[in-house]
Formats: structure tokens, C-alpha cells, sequence
């Protein structure tokens, strides 16, 4: 008998252990998911991993950015700026275009607006987990080398290219943006009490049990 009530509570501890790994499961989906639908990202992927391809690829960065940031500085909020994108998107392109043939090179650019699955990436000391972001992407060439990330909206990307890291100002403009949960998400500090996957001790000792 004892050992049948045993069994009802460790099915029992089982069940609540399961459902509130349930629970932070789909709490952390929408974190994730919130961060997302508030960030804009831009990406230039150089044409490959050669230093003269890699040089390239900030020559474009700095030239787009010094272009249109005057202009995207002005958007208050994440639909003003791509609607500002997609309004200058053929312009970008022929921006970019003109700055590859000035560096001495022939290769096709790309530019497009996508939403889509991205990584769990670092950027500085902020960690974005992975999701369905939308980004203003400039693909180089072959597009197969590393690519120079950075986030527009909020607009971080300014301030942090000029200085080649992420800055204080920078991290000023994403708090003002995130909820003070979300961001905190995106905080190292906050990733180094957090690890990335649930784990769900309980279940994991029930189950080798």
C-alpha cells in the first residue's frame, strides 16, 4: 500500500514538474518573441572571409550608414523605419553599388527587407535570443563570408559602428525600447543567472528513476 501511494505522488510531483516547465517554457517563447517584433536588424554579408572581402564589406556598412542615418534617426518607432527602408531600399542598392566599385571591385550587391529565422546571436555585451526578426539585409558578391550585424531600430547602429563596440548610449536607446523584462533577457548580466535551455531537474531524476 505504501508503495502504491509512493507511486501516486511521484506521478504526482512528475505532472506538476512537467507543467511548470510547461510554463516557463512558453513564458521565455513569448520573451523571445516580444524582443523580436520590437528590434530591426541590418546585416551586410561580405562576398567571402578574405581580409580584402571582409575591408570591403565595412567599406559598405560605413558608407550606407553614413547615407541614410540622418535619415532613419528621425523614425520614432520600428514601422516608421521600414517604411523609410523600403522607400530608400533602391537607393541603398545603388548606394552600396557605387561604394564596391569605388573600392576597385565588380561584384553584384543585393539589398532586401526580410523577416526571418535568425540565431541566437551576441552583440557586445547583449545577448538577442533567437527568433523571427526583420532586417535590412546587403548581401556582397557571393554573399559567403561573416556578416557585420547590427541593430537599427532602436538605433544603435550609429553610435556603436563609430566606436566599433556596443556603447552605453547604444544600450540606453534598447532599454528605452524593451520592457524592463525584456531587456533584461538581452543583459548579460541577466544571461549569466539564466541558462539558455530550460532544464527541469525534477523531470530529468524522475525519469532516470
Amino acid at each position: 500500500m505504501a508503495r502504491k501511494w509512493i507511486g501516486y505522488i511521484g506521478v504526482g510531483s512528475l505532472m506538476c514538474a512537467t507543467l511548470g516547465c510547461g510554463i516557463l517554457y512558453i513564458r521565455q517563447v513569448r520573451l523571445q518573441q516580444a524582443i523580436s517584433d520590437k528590434v530591426l536588424r541590418f546585416h551586410v554579408l561580405a562576398n567571402s572571409d578574405s581580409e580584402a572581402d571582409q575591408t570591403l564589406k565595412l567599406a559598405v556598412r560605413d558608407r550606407v550608414l553614413q547615407e541614410y542615418g540622418d535619415l532613419l534617426e528621425t523614425c520614432t518607432s520600428k514601422e516608421e523605419t521600414l517604411a523609410a527602408l523600403k522607400n530608400a531600399q533602391q537607393e541603398i542598392s545603388e548606394t552600396a553599388e557605387a561604394e564596391v566599385l569605388a573600392q576597385g571591385y565588380t561584384y553584384p550587391v543585393r539589398v532586401s527587407l526580410v523577416r526571418e529565422e535568425f540565431p541566437f546571436k551576441k552583440y557586445g555585451d547583449l545577448i538577442f535570443p533567437a527568433g523571427v526578426y526583420d532586417a535590412l539585409r546587403i548581401e556582397i558578391g557571393e554573399a559567403k563570408g561573416k556578416n557585420w550585424w547590427c541593430v537599427l531600430y532602436p538605433q544603435m547602429c550609429y553610435v556603436d559602428a563609430a566606436w566599433g563596440y556596443s556603447t552605453e548610449e547604444s544600450h540606453v536607446r534598447l532599454q528605452n525600447t524593451l520592457t524592463k523584462e525584456e531587456f533584461l533577457v538581452v543583459s548579460a548580466m541577466e544571461q549569466k543567472k539564466v541558462t539558455p535551455k530550460i532544464k527541469c531537474r525534477l523531470v530529468e531524476l524522475w525519469s532516470e528513476r
